[in-house]
């Protein structure tokens, strides 16, 4: 065989490796983007209640309780478990934070893919809320003051109804929500889900 013969058979045996690595690439996503465009969900029960359409969130700086800034790139490749408080975090507020603190160490070594963020609208009790981040160390509050940030939240209480317990993906599109009531195993078992088949996050 001479070699203008074996160059081709390489150039051909590389634009078929190529072709495949492609594939194998794109082929999730186009299948993705197929089920929701035709509006097929896969089989197996979801707790949460799809956000439909998605909104997509444009997300302000949010000050922590500190006055220090929470950025839009720090909601931006994790999920996010939003929960939305008129004031400063009262008994019920404190059961769902540690619902979702329970929920997200069940989670093991995919709990480093969530956070879990409370969004305070109003002027809050500092000692209460450091009370709170203290026994939930991992949980971030940020406070809305201004009004374009009033008006970030208000996507989450036009979406679905006030008090619910939200979810963002990494692309920062709010998509889902749930009661407050409900179940530790019932979340965990979406959001597990959600990681599984994600690759964002």
């Amino acid at each position: 065989m001479s070699d203008q013969n074996l160059a081709e058979g390489k150039t051909a045996k590389g634009k078929k490796m190529f072709l495949l690595l492609a594939l194998v690439f794109v082929l999730p996503f186009t299948i993705a983007f197929t089920l929701h465009v035709l509006d097929i969900r896969p089989g197996g029960k979801s707790f949460g209640h799809l956000i439909t359409p998605i909104v997509a969130l444009k997300i302000p700086a949010l000050d922590d309780t500190k006055g220090v800034s929470f950025t839009e790139e720090q909601w931006s490749k994790t999920w996010n478990i939003v929960m939305i408080e008129g004031a400063s975090c009262n008994e019920a507020c404190e059961k769902n934070i540690d619902k979702l603190n329970r929920v997200q160490r069940s989670l093991h070594k995919e709990k480093g893919r969530v956070q879990r963020i409370l969004i305070l609208k109003n002027e809050f009790e500092f000692e209460r809320i450091n009370q709170l981040q203290e026994k939930f160390p991992k949980l971030i509050v940020l406070t809305a003051k201004e009004t374009s940030q009033q008006q970030f939240v208000e996507k989450f209480d036009q979406a679905a109804g006030q008090g619910s317990i939200y979810l963002v993906d990494p692309l920062n599109n709010l998509m889902m929500y749930y009661p407050q009531d409900v179940e530790p195993k019932a979340l965990r078992h979406d959001i597990m889900r959600l990681l599984k088949n994600s690759w964002g996050g």
